[in-house]
């Protein structure tokens, strides 16, 4: 879970909400340098991670607020109409500047009524630029008079019932803000130059009064249907109590009453009374969709860089998980043709054995055939050669084997001799169709043999 952090820069402050706990560390100056060391000082007393959730408030002393009503619903329309007024009523460049405005409502009839923000780029700058060191990136930049709403609101819980028009009076360090709430919106906020440093001192306590009456007239002129009868202090107006309701009791009908919080009265312990917290406290239970937010160019763009960033980490993640699934269904696969072939080599070498035992028998039966069929014995061939064999013929050596021609071969005295022993073969029952290959005279021990070759097939 991201952890929520709420930042605000003050002249010599630095305001810091961690989840629901905050803390303040003294700032030498505004430099980008001392901002980074207290802020690093406190992210490491509260043990922060890498997973923040960072909101920027800029103090209401630092912006210029207008109530701007334009004859538009269309946003479009709206932020080109907002564009021309920067031009002709704010007193700096346009490139200067950077705007934010919150529609707060059409009349019904032909006007929409908005609250227009401006602040110098500069300002901008001069905080995010503290917040590079310490590798933060603020996913968004509020106004500090809409904290004060936000933290007045969580504040009345079950304690007060707001209102649907009142007023709120935050009492800092340096300033004082002066808010309109009507319809549970930010109506309007004016600037006090007098805060608590100032409040000490009589004759500024005097100049202070004299702005707040004026700055209430202000704010009831602007909005004339809100109707306050209530003014809640924050803040460090905690000991002004008694110096508010004498004026208010005197030149307005209002009330006075101090909101505080559990926070806040936590933080008040640690000895730090004249620096508020309301904004930043707000801001840390609660933002609005439709709250004022300023956005920086490079914020923007690192912003969209980092989106973009985690887009191809979670593709380069995807493809590197997709390739992997692959690689393991191939080496499965693998696996698989290799325990496959082995078990075909098995089973070769296996039938193999079987078929060199049945080639045996084959063997063996075909010598055993030999003997047992007698029309193809070997037996009955030798016994039908030796009943038909004559006298004047001497077998030297015969050739049978199953299936192919039978062979003998021999010698006699003449060629008749051997003749009349070929027909005799051919004529009878086993050696039919028995045919004389070739004869050929020779001498053996003084006489005259004729030698020759009978084959069957």
């Amino acid at each position: 879970m991201r952890t929520k952090i709420v930042i605000e820069v003050l002249e010599h402050w630095l305001k810091v909400s961690v989840g629901h706990k905050v803390a303040v560390e003294p700032l030498v100056n505004v430099e980008p340098g001392s901002i980074s060391a207290a802020l690093n000082s406190i992210l490491k007393q509260y043990k922060c991670g890498k997973d923040l959730d960072v909101s920027v408030v800029l103090s209401r002393n630092k912006i210029t607020v207008r109530r701007v009503d334009l004859p538009s619903q269309d946003p479009k329309e709206i932020e080109q109409m907002l564009g021309l007024y920067l031009i002709r009523q704010i007193p700096y460049h346009k490139e200067e500047v950077i705007w934010a405005y919150q529609n707060l409502g059409f009349d019904g009839v032909s006007n929409s009524h908005l609250i227009l923000a401006v602040a110098l780029k500069s300002v901008f700058k001069n905080i995010v630029s503290s917040f590079v060191p310490v590798s933060i990136l603020p996913e968004s930049i509020l106004m500090s008079s809409q904290g004060l709403v936000h933290y007045v609101v969580d504040a009345a819980k079950n304690k007060v019932a707001l209102p649907n028009s009142y007023m709120i009076l935050d009492i800092d360090t340096n300033y004082s803000d002066l808010v309109l709430v009507h319809n549970q919106k930010l109506g309007s906020s004016v600037v006090i130059p007098q805060g608590a440093e100032q409040l000490k001192d009589s004759l500024e306590k005097d100049k202070f009064a004299v702005e707040f009456k004026q700055a209430l007239v202000a704010l009831n002129n602007e909005i004339p249907d809100a109707r306050c009868e209530k003014l809640f202090l924050t803040g460090a107006a905690s000991s002004q109590l008694v110096f508010m309701e004498i004026i208010l009791g005197r030149d307005f009908n209002l009330k006075a009453q101090y909101l505080s919080s559990k926070e806040y009265d936590n933080f008040l312990a640690s000895g730090f009374k004249d620096v508020s917290l309301s904004a930043v406290l707000g801001f840390s239970t609660h933002v609005a969709k439709d709250d004022l937010k300023f956005m920086l160019p490079e914020i923007q763009i690192k912003k969209e860089m980092k989106f973009k960033l985690q887009q191809l980490m979670i593709l380069g993640v995807g493809l590197i998980y997709i390739l992997i699934m692959l690689g393991g269904i191939a080496l499965v696969r693998l696996v698989q043709q290799q325990s496959y072939a082995a078990d075909l080599k098995n089973r070769v070498i296996s039938s193999g054995k079987e078929a060199k035992e049945l080639e045996d028998i084959t063997s063996k039966l075909k010598i055993a055939r030999q003997y047992v069929d007698a029309k193809s014995s070997a037996l009955t061939y030798l016994n039908g050669l030796n009943r038909l064999c004559p006298d004047n013929i001497v077998i030297t050596n015969y050739n049978w084997e199953l299936g192919k021609a039978f062979t003998i071969r021999g010698y006699a005295q003449t060629i008749p001799d051997i003749l009349d022993f070929t027909n005799t073969l051919g004529s009878s029952e086993i050696f039919k169709g028995a045919q004389n290959r070739y004869t050929r005279r020779r001498k053996l021990k003084d006489k005259d043999v004729i030698d020759f070759e009978i084959f069957l097939k």
